[in-house]
């Protein structure tokens, strides 16, 4: 294999590897968060009435499994089966609801049903009797028994069946990681808002060291600051905004010395090249290889400079991303409201691609171009600040080994910026707040140190 397919699968394993690590923050959703999920996606048969005849069918959620559960030949659990879990499910949310508003009739059964109706989907593993237990599908598989003791078993799910039911019905909640809050209440989209229970930073800790110390801070912080100014969307703005300002403030205090340091390499250039023209063979010749490297770390040494500087930056700064990530991708407070039609818990890509020209896909796509833009400029300034000294070393001999780490160097930042705009397709809507917010505070602090180093010098 030659070196440019090497460098290729590297670059290829490091890209794969992002995307595998972006999604390793564990997900905050309880048993009962999941059941409350599930719940909203099969809350059981709809009712109508037309001519005074009263008719039950299956919400569409439920059609929809059914369609693909008979093309590929499974058994179909008959109507009376719906009928009776339904009535199974209000029985036992009527006995758990406290009736203190002395509701009744279709008000109470629909009160009930709104508290506890959950319970459908939850229960205690191999109990005999229905439960409030931590165990998902446990109330609904002793349910389902009874009553196939009761109507035959050919009528209820079987197991095919029961396999296609779970793993569709999870299919359409395994993206929702919104269960991160310091608050119980319902959380979500106006029109679908959803109960979520408070967690606590325990139950951080016990999902993650990285869960605990980072992503459950910042998501508390989040919804502190969302109830500060306010829901609406503009509330979660300004939260966002404050957040990152905080974020990036404490890494700037942490590496502004490894900052400051790739400033000077940006500075040293001229030097650099010189050492460079003295080793023209260094890509070659072993021995001018390592005099290039002495005489470069010695310049380095005498101007306090490290040549890692930037990669610790990099380290420093990747498990930080993951955390805001995480807690972005969790927030409970996020995911409620919408800003000109963009719910900020929705992936900016999914929100580009669908309900096309309405406000949130426009809202979408101008958060994508700024977070572009903004991200290309600040990878870019530092190179452009310093072009004038580029120019004045292009006049010089070329140094081989030298044109080929400033290749390598571009390349690596062409494909650094490539995929960070792939990955935003994978974005909550809120984390390109964040990136966009960054980009502009990273273009400040590019800016500021640059002014300073040259005042300086």
């Amino acid at each position: 294999m030659n070196k440019k397919n090497k460098r290729i699968l590297k670059l290829g394993a490091l890209v794969a590897g992002l995307f595998v690590l972006s999604a390793c923050t564990a997900s905050f959703c309880s048993p009962a968060d999941i059941s409350h999920m599930l719940y909203n996606q099969d809350s059981g048969l709809v009712t109508t009435i037309e001519n005074g005849v009263e008719t039950k069918t299956h919400n569409p959620v439920m059609a929809e499994i059914h369609a693909g559960a008979e093309s590929q030949g499974f058994r179909i659990p008959s109507l009376e089966y719906y009928e009776k879990l339904d009535e199974k499910v209000l029985n036992f949310s009527l006995t758990k609801f406290e009736n203190t508003e002395g509701l009744t009739g279709a008000e109470l059964n629909n009160a009930a049903l709104k508290k506890y109706g959950y319970l459908k989907f939850l229960g205690t593993s191999g109990a005999t009797t229905p439960s409030e237990g931590d165990a998902l599908w446990g109330n609904w598989t002793l349910w389902t028994y009874e009553i196939g003791q009761e109507i035959g078993i050919e009528n209820v799910p079987d197991r095919d069946f029961s396999n296609y039911y779970k793993n569709t019905i999870y299919g359409k909640i395994q993206a929702n990681r919104s269960c991160i809050a310091i608050y119980d209440g319902e959380y979500g989209p106006e029109d679908n808002k959803i109960p979520v229970t408070s967690k606590t930073w325990k139950d951080a800790f016990d999902r993650g060291v990285i869960e605990g110390l980072f992503v459950y801070p910042i998501a508390a912080f989040i919804e502190v600051l969302t109830k500060a100014f306010g829901a609406g969307g503009w509330g979660q703005i300004w939260a966002i905004l404050i957040t990152t300002i905080t974020v990036r403030g404490l890494l700037i205090l942490v590496t502004l010395k490894q900052t400051i340091g790739a400033q000077k390499m940006q500075t040293l250039q001229p030097e650099l090249e010189k050492i460079q023209q003295k080793y023209p063979n260094s890509d070659k010749n072993q021995y001018e290889k390592q005099a290039l490297a002495q005489a470069q770390m010695a310049l380095y040494k005498k101007h306090g400079v490290n040549p890692l500087g930037s990669i610790l930056v990099m380290l420093l700064q990747f498990p930080i991303f993951i955390a805001v990530w995480g807690a972005m991708t969790g927030s409970a407070s996020l995911a409620s409201d919408a800003v000109m039609g963009l719910n900020l818990s929705a992936l900016l890509g999914q929100s580009m691609i669908n309900n096309w020209f309405t406000s949130g896909w426009w809202t979408a796509w101008v958060l994508f171009l700024l977070m572009t833009i903004t991200q290309f400029i600040s990878t870019r300034l530092s190179t452009w600040l310093n072009k004038s000294k580029q120019k004045e070393l292009e006049k010089t001999t070329v140094n081989p080994a030298a044109e080929k780490q400033k290749k390598q160097s571009k390349m690596m930042m062409n494909i650094m910026f490539i995929m960070i705009i792939f990955m935003s397709f994978s974005l909550p809507a809120a984390m390109g707040v964040y990136w966009f917010a960054g980009a502009i505070i990273s273009i400040a602090q590019t800016l500021i140190v640059h002014y300073a180093m040259k005042g300086k010098k």
